[in-house]
């Protein structure tokens, strides 16, 4: 590893390109003809992560808070961490933050969005749908749609509404988010696959 590369600045964010560029072409407020990352930096991107290498702490511990600066002017955020090269492992050791607590971090960060998506899913909703179709299929829809339902735990009542042709049925779902999302998904599906005429289905609530 040359001298020039023993130590490394890792940032993560989207359009890792085009931030590149603006880095490069930004300077200091105070001090308009100076760069906002020194020529002793050297900068390169790869997909969204864009990287700089510098030959000591100081130099790279400089870039981190121009690339920081540029990101607060751009109400941006992103994931930085700073390695140095190891001879011996061959390889970058992450200083800061630590590898584990990196780790750490980034487990916590899926555990609570997982959570999240949990709750979201999980949580009691009331849905209102209508399907206007040939007045045959209510029959289908009040048994094996309603028997199904039930079974991922969503409450399903029907009202009809006849026509002289057609008839109008309002399925209202109670039940976890994700579950009347996918029994509403469903009955979508179906309505179409049921009967060969035009057939009509609506989120009414």
């Amino acid at each position: 590893m040359g001298d020039q590369q023993d130590w490394r600045l890792r940032v993560d964010l989207a359009d890792a390109a085009g931030f590149h560029a603006r880095l490069r072409d930004a300077h200091h407020f105070e001090r308009e003809l100076e760069p906002l990352v020194s020529d002793e930096v050297a900068l390169s991107y790869d997909d969204e992560t864009l990287f700089a290498y510098a030959n000591s702490e100081a130099a790279i511990a400089e870039a981190r808070r121009a690339i920081e600066h540029q990101l607060a002017s751009e109400e941006r955020t992103a994931t930085l961490a700073v390695s140095h090269w190891d001879d011996d492992l061959g390889d970058w050791h992450q200083v800061d933050p630590p590898e584990g607590e990196a780790q750490l971090e980034h487990e916590q960060v899926e555990r609570a969005e997982h959570e999240q998506l949990e709750a979201r899913e999980e949580r009691v909703v009331t849905q209102t749908v209508a399907i206007t179709s040939g007045r045959w299929v209510r029959r289908w829809f009040e048994t094996t749609v309603a028997d199904e339902a039930r079974e991922v735990g969503v409450e399903l009542e029907v009202v009809e509404h006849p026509h002289l042709l057609t008839t109008q049925l309002a399925f209202t779902l109670t039940g976890p988010a994700g579950a009347v999302e996918q029994v509403i998904a469903d009955m979508k599906a179906r309505a179409m696959q049921v009967t060969r005429l035009e057939t009509n289905f609506g989120i009414i609530t």
